[in-house]
C-alpha cells in the first residue's frame, strides 16, 4: 500500500500537536479555577469568625484582618482604645469609691487631661457624647441611671488585637445595615485637612569687607527668629492651654 505524502502526515502531526497543547491549556485552567474556589472557601471560613483569628496582620496569604479599613474604621479603633484607656485609668487614679467614673459631660475634660488633645464629637459627624459612644459600645458603655461611662473590657489583656477584632466586626454589621437600606447607619466622620506645604528656606546674606553685610545680615536674622518664636509659642500654649 501506498504511504501517505509526507505533507500529510506532517499536518495530523501538528493538528494532533495543537489539539494536546489545547487540553492541557484547559486543564490548567480548570486547576486554576479550582485552586481560586478553593482558596476562596478557606479565606470564607478563616475569617468567617472575627473573634477565632489568631493573627490579625495574617488571616491566610499574609492578608491582614485589616485589609479593608476605611479613614473611619482607624479612627474609630482609635477612639477604642483611647476611650478603654482613658476609663481605666481615671478609676485607678481617682481611689475614690465614691468617683465610679467619668460622668459623659466631664468626657472632653478629662479627654484632654490624659491625651493632651481637643475632643470634639463634631469630628465625627455627631452632635453628643452619647451617640458617639454608642458607635463603640462594644468598648465602653454609658450608665442610664449615672451617665458614667463603664467599660465593656477587662483592664489586663496579652494584647490590643481585640480592638481590631470588635472594629472589623463593627465594620461587616455597618455594611450589612448599608445593604439592607439603613441610611442611619452610614458615617460621616470629618476627614482630617492635609498639612501645609512647608515655606522656602530662607537665605542669608553673606558678609562683606566694609560690615553692611554683616549688619543686614543679622537684622534678617532677628526677624525670622522674632517670628519664629511668636508663631510657635502662641500656638502651642494655646492649643496645649485649651
Amino acid at each position: 500500500a501506498a504511504e501517505p505524502p509526507a505533507a500529510e502526515t506532517e499536518g495530523e502531526e501538528k493538528k494532533e500537536g495543537e489539539e494536546e497543547k489545547k487540553d492541557t491549556e484547559m486543564e490548567d485552567a480548570d486547576k486554576k479555577e479550582e485552586k481560586k474556589e478553593e482558596e476562596k472557601k478557606e479565606e470564607k471560613k478563616e475569617v468567617e469568625d472575627v473573634f477565632g483569628v489568631e493573627n490579625v496582620c495574617d488571616i491566610g496569604a499574609g492578608v491582614p484582618l485589616f485589609s479593608k479599613f476605611s479613614f473611619e474604621d482607624w479612627a474609630l479603633l482609635s477612639l477604642r482604645l483611647e476611650l478603654h484607656l482613658l476609663v481605666h485609668a481615671f478609676k485607678k487614679d481617682a481611689k475614690d469609691e465614691e468617683r465610679v467614673g467619668i460622668h459623659e459631660q466631664h468626657l472632653a475634660f478629662y479627654y484632654n487631661k490624659y491625651y493632651k488633645k481637643t475632643f470634639s464629637v463634631k469630628y465625627y459627624g455627631l452632635e453628643n457624647n452619647l451617640d458617639l459612644v454608642a458607635l463603640v459600645k462594644d468598648t465602653v458603655t454609658i450608665v442610664p441611671e449615672t451617665q458614667v461611662l463603664k467599660f465593656s473590657l477587662g483592664e489586663e489583656m496579652e494584647n490590643f488585637d481585640i480592638f481590631v477584632k470588635l472594629t472589623e466586626e463593627a465594620r461587616r454589621d455597618r455594611l450589612r445595615r448599608l445593604d439592607a437600606g439603613d441610611s442611619a447607619a452610614a458615617l460621616k466622620f470629618q476627614k482630617p485637612d492635609a498639612a501645609p506645604p512647608a515655606p522656602p528656606p530662607q537665605h542669608q546674606r553673606g558678609f562683606s569687607d566694609k560690615g553692611g553685610g554683616y549688619k543686614g545680615g543679622y537684622k534678617d536674622y532677628n526677624k525670622g527668629y522674632k517670628g519664629d518664636y511668636k508663631g510657635d509659642y502662641k500656638g502651642d500654649y494655646k492649643g496645649d492651654y485649651k
